[in-house]
């Protein structure tokens, strides 16, 4: 069984911007340094300025991959890397902490985009040339290659212990949020509401605002599983997952809060917002007919100003819920039950 390899991504925001403010600058320094030659050639300063112009604007091609830019950018560092070498081989005099600067720009590049393995080797080769260089002329100069291979070694160290905190960094970021996160319908799971619930109450009386629940539960969801199987049961939790999704408001909250059951978070002033949301939710599972069983849900809401604590407003939620259940179902329970027509409109 052949397994598809994931999409590649495209470069997100913040890279997008480190890699043209990398390009600017290179442009801007080899363009000052094709006019300061003062009679000693330019074209490898030009060359690498047409490079860099090249760089820009692959990065502001908005369907290009983190991958490609990457290997891109590697490849143009490596001819700029033997460009600045041939330079350095034909200056005469000493080595000068340009040329130096220059050459550990290259090799900030090589360990920030490019696998460790293939960044090390570039390394290697690129101290071997400078210390060749250095050997060769009259006199010998070994301190100005020993301190480059010392950054060298302190940029290599520097850059892989940063990739290293990075990924484990992203390892947990990853975690955590697989901990919070239902699997299933990739809704919040019951932990990670109920955490938000009590950072709600934990936060200043005078500025926590409106905020209530609506707790729903799938009518009948039981016969669903024994009349069509549990994979198509699956199927409807997660069509109830997303209906809930797009009822949503930009600041709600919505979680799978244990078996059939669904929380959600909402920003209301008053009961009569939670109202209008539940109706909303109740409406547009009647109305969406996805290919599988028709399913209705049962709504219990409570909001905070009715209640002193988390387990308060819950237990409220929970019972207006029960008696929805008792009413007959696919209604809602503020304490008066509400029970919508069928008439959608």
């Amino acid at each position: 069984m052949s397994v598809e390899a994931p999409p590649e991504q495209p470069l997100d925001r913040t890279r997008r911007r480190s890699y043209i403010l990398i390009c600017l600058g290179a442009l801007l320094t080899f363009a000052s340094l094709a006019l300061m030659t003062h009679g000693a050639p330019s074209e490898p300063y030009a060359i690498g300025a047409g490079i860099t112009l090249a760089l820009l604007v692959a990065a502001l091609m908005p369907r290009l991959t983190a991958s490609r830019m990457d290997a891109l950018f590697g490849w143009c560092s490596d001819l700029g890397a033997i460009l600045c070498i041939w330079v350095v081989a034909h200056n005469a005099g000493p080595f000068s902490a340009q040329s130096l600067l220059i050459l550990s720009i290259f090799l900030v590049v090589w360990f920030g985009v490019l696998t460790s393995r293939a960044a090390i080797v570039r390394a290697v080769l690129l101290v071997a040339a400078v210390a060749l260089i250095g050997a060769l002329r009259h006199p010998a100069e070994p301190t100005p290659v020993a301190c480059f291979a010392f950054l060298a070694l302190l940029i290599g160290q520097m850059t892989s212990s940063g990739r290293i905190i990075r990924e484990e960094l992203s390892e947990k970021a990853h975690y955590a949020n697989l901990a919070m996160t239902d699997m299933l319908t990739g809704l919040l799971n019951r932990r990670a509401l109920h955490g938000a619930l009590n950072a709600h109450y934990a936060g200043p009386r005078s500025r926590r605002g409106g905020v209530g629940v609506l707790l729903l539960d799938l009518d009948h969801f039981k016969s669903i599983n024994d009349n069509y199987g549990h994979d198509v049961g699956d199927s409807v939790l997660q069509h109830v997952a997303a209906v809930l999704r797009a009822c949503a408001g930009p600041e709600d909250q919505v979680a799978r809060w244990g078996g059939e059951e669904f929380l959600m978070l909402t920003v209301a002033a008053d009961r009569a917002d939670l109202e209008e949301r539940a109706t909303q939710i109740i409406r547009t599972l009647r109305a969406i007919h996805s290919g599988l069983p028709p399913v209705t849900v049962s709504v219990g809401i409570a909001h905070t100003s009715e209640a002193p604590d988390v387990d308060s407003l819950l237990r409220l939620a929970d019972r207006r819920l029960y008696r929805a259940k008792r009413g007959g179902r696919d209604r809602l329970n503020k304490d008066t039950l509400v029970h919508l027509p069928d008439q959608l409109f």
